[in-house]
């Protein structure tokens, strides 16, 4: 039964991923936490993140000035390291209580009005502080693309060069941190297995969702998806603490 929900949440992420470009691990890190332990878990949806990612940088055929990526890239490398020793050393429970409020506030904020514009002499400032989190919480929670998301939405980045930016940093993080979770001794035979198994399912997933991407009202989608993260994000918060 275990497997049969993994390939479900798993499915529908990718679903999310292959249309928006973001947003996996976003979905999938709280419903699969509330089954496995989230130090094994993060490692698998690295690997997930970095397959799905590969994926959607191969049907965008836009290039991508450096200027628009490069800033945060570099942001990002930064914050990688620092995610990693939190994953390492971090008690199960903070990780978990820490990812909980991630996944709420971060769903709060889109919802409430993260996709608003910047005043135009802001837009042309490169996105820095963004992909320091992001690096910081792709290799800590694997939810490092809502912080890059919601600078590039507010800088009013085409559709487009938001989903290419996006899938190259998040291949670029993903290879890393997969790298020092292996110099770390993080990735345990779970986390090998799940990936695995779960990889025919991230592949189909991943090619529906770059169909649908041009048929469905990804706005309502999207708003569906944060509601349901907003719950979760909730719900792992409470858990954690009665759990104390």
């Amino acid at each position: 039964m275990e497997w049969i929900i993994s390939a479900v949440v798993v499915l529908m992420a990718a679903l999310l991923k292959g249309m928006t470009g973001f947003g996996f691990a976003l979905l999938a890190v709280p419903l699969l936490s509330l089954i496995f332990p989230i130090q094994s878990l993060i490692p698998a949806m690295t690997i997930f993140n970095l397959i799905t990612s590969v994926y959607i940088l191969t049907k965008i055929k836009l290039k991508i000035k450096a200027k628009y990526f490069l800033p945060m890239l570099l942001a990002s490398l930064i914050g990688i390291p620092i995610g990693v020793y939190v994953l390492t050393y971090f008690p199960e429970k903070m990780l978990e209580l820490a990812a909980g409020i991630s996944i709420f506030s971060i769903s709060m904020v889109f919802l409430l009005g993260g996709n608003h514009l910047a005043p135009e002499k802001r837009r042309e400032k490169p996105i820095v502080f963004a992909g320091f989190l992001s690096g910081l919480l792709t290799s800590s929670m694997s939810i490092g693309g809502p912080p890059i998301a919601l600078a590039m939405n507010r800088k009013g980045y085409s559709k487009e060069s938001f989903r290419k930016i996006f899938a190259l940093i998040s291949v670029i993080n993903a290879a890393i941190s997969s790298i020092l979770y292996v110099v770390k001794g993080i990735f345990v035979a779970f986390s090998v297995k799940f990936a695995i198994v779960l990889l025919p399912v991230i592949i189909v997933g991943s090619k529906i969702g770059n169909v649908m991407a041009t048929r469905i009202d990804q706005l309502l989608f999207r708003k569906v998806i944060l509601y349901l993260n907003m719950s979760l994000g909730l719900f792992i918060i409470i858990r954690t603490i009665v759990g104390h």
